[in-house]
């Protein structure tokens, strides 16, 4: 008995450190956005804002100046142009998300069905080499796809992000449909066809509604690996997207952790209230396939 407890007290205990670690990074950020940059180096260090300020929060989103340093007047010395494309930048990794996000599901959803449904010579092997690519380095492939972009014409647009993003994301969401699709009984599918229905009536009237979790929780990864890449969009582009903007935020002459505090939770923000909105989706969709 008095073992149990102290294994109850050890979980407890390493599973509270556990939070710790994990929240106090974000409610640091939290703090830190809302401060200005000469309180933000105090000593001791102020575990609530003594003079909370909206000024980070205004400057990235007007974007017309930033709080780098402060005087001794507490006025704005120096700024930057990164923070006012900070908000362009947001609502472009929006847009390329939202469009990676809809050519992936109708790929890898007719992928995922036909790996599913169908058995063909070297199905298996093309199932395996496709999961095998996810292995292979971002790096390793950025200069093929630097040179088709820049004989196509396509350095420094989002469809060339588009593009590379469903490369990487594909064999992501088909391996999670194809898992999804094996739980859905083929019996209905063969109900349906009895009726007269084709394989793709099947597919979008049948399947379709009730994979719906998993589509939704194939779309929401895909999604954030898209609103996170940082490595193509500092390469093939000019920092059109959120992560190389924020990283801009630093540099060697000017640098206020408040702002990048700021930017940081306007990029947070996006990806956490959608995977809020669809959470019940996704923890369906994710242990879909774990028990036949």
């Amino acid at each position: 008995m008095r073992r149990s407890r102290l294994a109850s007290t050890g979980i407890y205990l390493g599973f509270a450190l556990f939070l710790v670690w994990i929240l106090f990074p974000l409610y640091f950020t939290v703090l830190s956005s809302f401060m200005g940059p000469a309180e933000i180096g105090a000593k001791p260090f102020h575990w609530w804002p003594h003079d909370p300020t909206l000024a980070n929060y205004v400057a990235i989103f007007t974007g017309n100046s930033a709080p780098f340093s402060t005087g001794q007047d507490g006025g704005i010395v120096s700024s930057t142009d990164a923070v006012a494309r900070l908000m362009p930048a947001i609502a472009r990794s929006l847009w390329v998300g939202v469009v990676v996000v809809a050519s992936n599901l109708v790929i890898a959803g007719a992928a995922g069905y036909a790996f599913s449904r169908y058995q063909f010579r070297g199905s298996r092997m093309a199932y395996l080499l496709l999961l095998a690519s996810r292995v292979v380095p971002a790096i390793a492939v950025v200069l093929p796809f630097f040179i088709a972009f820049r004989q196509l014409g396509l350095l420094n647009t989002s469809l060339a992000l588009i593009i590379s993003y469903n490369a990487f994301t594909l064999p992501l969401a088909i391996w999670l449909l194809k898992t999804y699709f094996d739980s859905v009984p083929k019996e209905l599918e063969e109900a349906a066809e009895v009726d007269g229905a084709s394989r793709l009536r099947c597919l979008l009237v049948v399947v379709t509604p009730i994979a719906r979790p998993g589509l939704i929780a194939a779309g929401l990864l895909v999604f954030l690996e898209a609103w996170s890449e940082f490595f193509y969009s500092l390469v093939l582009t000019n920092a059109l997207t959120v992560p190389p903007v924020v990283a801009g935020l630093q540099n060697l002459q000017q640098f206020s952790w408040t702002t990048l505090a700021a930017a940081t939770m306007f990029t947070v923000v996006p990806p956490v209230l959608i995977a809020l909105a669809f959470q019940r989706y996704i923890v369906t969709g994710l242990a879909a396939g774990s028990v036949k």
